[in-house]
């Protein structure tokens, strides 16, 4: 007897092959059979006639980090099929997270975190596991993390000694279990890291068999040389490389989508592995503070914040953002106070202009009334190129997202939709409705290819001895809902999802089981 038989699906069994009609049956959280079932007890049995019966997606390049602690329930990702998120990217991570950055969360979350205390990799991935997870989650430790512990915020090289205690991070996250280090080196303090010093980190990756995702350093003019930067990396440290939300920025770029592509298809041809992501927009998102030149952040916020009060530093800034320009296309998205509320959904030129100033000088004073915490949204990307990515067989699809909710404090503001919609818009948007690949084919970037990426051999397919992570959507109607006016909106045509045998979302009803397991690498 099965504990759960799903019978007369579509079965999408994540390998990209063309659907068939056949049964599911699950025991003991994991599927036991896949075929003709009619006739088989169970005590549970779905009829899934005419939806597609998938394993779970998993969400490659996610920040659900600080989230999961707030709510476990990860609504805005079950709601899209997730039942995986690889957490810890774009070189910030919650293991090693710095005394500020544990205060902001106990202020903005109160006592949702008051009592949560962690410093390294094992002591948060049990702090995940004691409270259960509706997801599975597999972590990466931050490089930026294990700098600022190392060395702090300063433009400098660490000094041998530094360098031997950021390696020992390293070796003490990846011996816990994490998956893998991102970098994200736009932002400080990894903007400040050269390439040897990446590469001294790689090769401890490559000892373990771990890998590493990278933020490249340029998403736009430099996209090449960063790009391939990051190839030189994964060579001399031998280990595999993930190239997180691969895009090209700047219209000046556009057209370039292919040029990128073929770099990584190079690497390939020369035995690099090297993998990619994708979220499925033309709009990017982060915090505002990524507006100001790199050299304006060393030493810290604090730091940071002062030189916008001086106005000889101001004006150097100003004079080196003119160039970029494009006010008219950044959003704000979020502020961490009541009294700039109003400009949440605005663009920089319109809260220039409400301000009777420069749009430069809107972004300073912002960021000084908020205490640098300002969320923004820029539209940079060219849907041509968001399309020939897509269609890459390298490119596997992750949100750039959090696990939100529209309750709560995870509720606030006007974030990316990405959060909400990246999976369903893929199948409904690109799939269904352009044509730009196949359903089946994009659950396979969804599913197995992820899944072969981190070495999850047993997740990612439906096929007898693989876990019960498994979603049930409807290929007509599926479809994201989220925009950039109104983000806190659920997707449809997404009706089950379960995680480890367990169904965690039931039609419009998600439970609340947490059957959830924080994932380690072997």
């Amino acid at each position: 007897m099965f504990d759960v038989l799903i019978t007369g699906g579509r079965i999408m069994n994540g390998s990209g092959a063309p659907w068939f009609r056949a049964d599911v049956g699950i025991l003991d959280g994991k599927i036991a059979a896949v075929g003709d079932l009619k006739g088989t007890d169970a005590r549970w049995q779905i009829d899934a006639q005419d939806r597609a019966v998938s394993p779970g997606f998993i969400d490659m390049h996610s920040h659900s980090d600080f989230n999961l602690l707030v709510n476990r329930r990860a609504e805005s990702k079950i709601r899209q099929g997730v039942t995986t998120e690889v957490i810890g990217q774009c070189g910030n991570s919650a293991a090693y997270a710095s005394k500020r950055q544990l205060d902001e969360l106990r202020n903005e979350w109160g006592e949702d975190v008051a009592d949560l205390t962690w410093s390294n990799m094992a002591e948060y991935m049990e702090l995940l596991e004691e409270g259960g997870l509706a997801v599975n989650c597999a972590t990466l430790i931050g490089q930026g993390n294990i700098r600022r512990c190392a060395v702090g915020e300063r433009d400098r090289a660490p000094t041998p000694e530094e360098s031997a205690e950021m390696q020992s991070m390293l070796e003490e996250a990846l011996q816990a279990g994490a998956f893998g280090m991102s970098t994200g080196l736009i932002y400080p303090p990894g903007v400040y890291s050269e390439t040897a010093e990446l590469v001294r980190l790689a090769r401890v990756l490559g000892d373990y068999n771990a890998i590493y995702f990278t933020h490249l350093r340029d998403e736009g003019s430099g996209h090449s040389t960063s790009l391939k930067e990051a190839v030189e990396i994964g060579r001399e440290g031998e280990c595999q490389i993930q190239v997180s939300h691969l895009k090209v920025v700047g219209e000046d770029n556009w057209g370039r989508a292919g040029c990128a592509l073929e770099i990584l298809e190079d690497a390939r041809r020369g035995g690099i592995p090297v993998f990619a992501d994708q979220y499925p927009y033309v709009a990017t998102a982060t915090g505002l503070t990524a507006s100001l030149p790199a050299w304006a952040h060393d030493g810290g916020r604090d730091e940071m914040l002062a030189r916008l009060r001086d106005a000889g530093q101001r004006n150097r800034m100003k004079e080196e953002m003119r160039t970029r320009g494009q006010w008219d296309r950044l959003l704000i998205s979020r502020v961490a106070g009541r009294e700039n509320r109003q400009y949440e959904g605005m663009t920089v030129a319109d809260i220039a202009s409400d301000r009777g100033m420069e749009p430069e000088d809107a972004v300073f004073d912002l960021l000084l009334e908020e205490g640098g915490m300002v969320g923004s949204v820029r539209f940079a990307m060219d849907e041509e190129d968001v399309r020939t990515i897509m269609q890459s067989p390298l490119v596997m699809v992750g949100s750039d997202g959090s696990a939100l909710s529209p309750r709560g404090p995870l509720g606030k503001g006007k974030p990316h939709p990405r959060s909400y919609g990246t999976f369903p818009r893929v199948l409904g948007k690109y799939a269904r409705e352009a044509g730009v690949l196949s359903m089946e084919e994009a659950v396979a970037k969804m599913t197995s290819r992820p899944a072969m990426a981190l070495g999850l051999w047993d997740r990612g397919l439906l096929l007898p001895g693989c876990w019960a992570d498994i979603v049930i959507f409807a290929p007509d109607r599926v479809r994201d809902q989220a925009t950039f006016t109104e983000p806190h909106q659920f997707p449809r045509g997404i009706d089950m999802a379960m995680v480890n045998g367990t169904v965690v979302l039931d039609g419009d009803e998600q439970g609340d089981a947490l059957p959830g397991r924080v994932l380690r690498r072997e």
